[in-house]
């Protein structure tokens, strides 16, 4: 399968330049680029994948429900008698 790109000029002569220092076609090298990178998202969505699920099996809790679980405590606490008016038991 044939695919076509458009890159940016300067890309562009950087490419050319390696190819010529690296006596490679720029089509070796943009293939070789493009695979290493496709290996790393793929890697790191497997991984970040994994750590959701490990963090789920654990037990960890979502930043939304620890932020939401403070607001309801922090409303709560506000709420105390001893608190409302900026009074302390001590």
């Amino acid at each position: 399968m044939a695919v076509v790109i458009k890159i940016p000029d300067p890309l562009a002569k950087r490419l050319t330049s390696v190819a010529i220092q690296t006596r490679r076609s720029p089509d070796a090298i943009a293939r070789t680029a493009l695979a290493e990178h496709l290996a790393y998202l793929e890697w790191r969505a497997k991984a970040i994948d994994e750590g959701f699920a490990s963090g789920t099996r654990e037990g960890w809790l979502s930043t939304e429900v620890v932020m939401r679980n403070f607001t309801e405590h922090k409303a709560a606490f506000a709420r105390t008698p001893s608190r409302a008016h900026g009074r302390s038991d001590n």
